[in-house]
């Protein structure tokens, strides 16, 4: 069924017969024949050329879906050959939030580029929803995000574990909720948070809170806080970075709820107070997602152990 595929896939790929015979170079009436053959032994049309361009029919629509994920693998097998062969070189596609990129990855691609020049890196900052994208068609190799994705499609290891604090300035803190009940910033991030009252969002519920946009791993647990608590709080503004909501909390503006990574990695505020959240998810995990079915070329395996390495030696 698929012995005429780079045919078919060249036909579909320029719309048109002869354009396809061109880049083949060979006759049009030779593509054609081939074409007719493959339909004749598969028992179906692939092509509707009625149509102007030619067009795909509902079966050549399947079949072309499957041909980019033979190509997909072809492509991959060869790269990781041709990596074996040359050593570690070749091309790392990474994808992440802006704040990974400084606070997690910046140093990390520093040292492995010295280590390993010839190895191209490319870095795309975006929310996981639209890098999942990128992943899911081979475009990167690997996303830093807080969601432990689909085990059966994604492999997603483990580089530490993110605990969400409500940030506040004394001025906002609800009358039940006294400074006395906040977490040190020496204790964040450490194993001496447990030592520490965590609190639910119920006393929050009048309290203006800074959010990220909808769609990201933080806004879903925020939610998911507020929804257990029983509350439905005012959100003042709604941003796409956790470093502005940081800021906008300093300076008083409203609450905002962050992860411990975060807020160890920005520094100890002037005024404001971190208090632990309790609930299901006010514990997440950090993790590094890869397709399942990939395979690690030389160059990717080492970046990975680098970075879970630093990881390791933050805890």
């Amino acid at each position: 069924m698929f012995r005429y595929l780079d045919y078919i896939y060249s036909v579909y790929r320029e719309k048109s017969f002869s354009r396809a015979a061109q880049k083949l170079h060979i006759s049009q009436s030779s593509l054609s024949c081939t074409i007719r053959r493959a339909e004749n032994e598969i028992g179906t049309p692939i092509f509707n050329r009625n149509t102007t361009p030619v067009s795909l029919t509902e079966f050549g629509t399947l079949y072309i879906e499957k041909a980019k994920e033979i190509y997909k693998f072809k492509n991959t097998l060869e790269n990781y050959v041709s990596d074996l062969e040359a050593g570690v070189k070749g091309r790392i596609g990474i994808g992440a939030s802006s704040f990974f990129s400084t606070y997690l990855l910046a140093d990390v691609i520093f040292n492995f580029r010295k280590t390993y020049p010839e190895v191209r890196i490319e870095l795309f900052e975006n929310i996981t929803t639209l890098l999942r994208k990128r992943l899911d068609s081979g475009f990167i190799d690997l996303m830093i995000t807080n969601t432990r994705m689909d085990e059966s499609k994604y492999q997603n290891i483990f580089l530490f574990e993110d605990r969400l604090y409500i940030m506040i300035v004394p001025s906002l803190l609800p009358p039940e909720i006294s400074p006395a009940m906040q977490t040190p910033f020496s204790a964040i991030g450490t194993p001496k948070e447990e030592n520490y009252p965590a609190l639910s969002l119920e006393p929050f519920c009048r309290t203006s809170f800074l959010l990220l946009h909808p769609g990201n791993n933080l806004r879903s647990c925020a939610e998911s806080l507020m929804k257990e608590a029983h509350i439905n709080p005012p959100i003042l503004l709604e941003v796409n970075e956790t470093n502005t909501l940081y800021h906008m909390a300093q300076l008083g503006m409203g609450a905002t709820l962050l992860g411990s990574y975060v807020i160890k990695k920005v520094g100890k505020p002037e005024d404001a107070l971190f208090f632990r959240l309790k609930g299901t998810s006010a514990k997440r995990g950090t993790y590094i997602n890869i397709l399942r079915n990939r395979l690690l070329t030389p160059a990717l395996k080492q970046f990975l152990e680098e970075l879970q390495y630093k990881c390791q030696k933050e805890k």
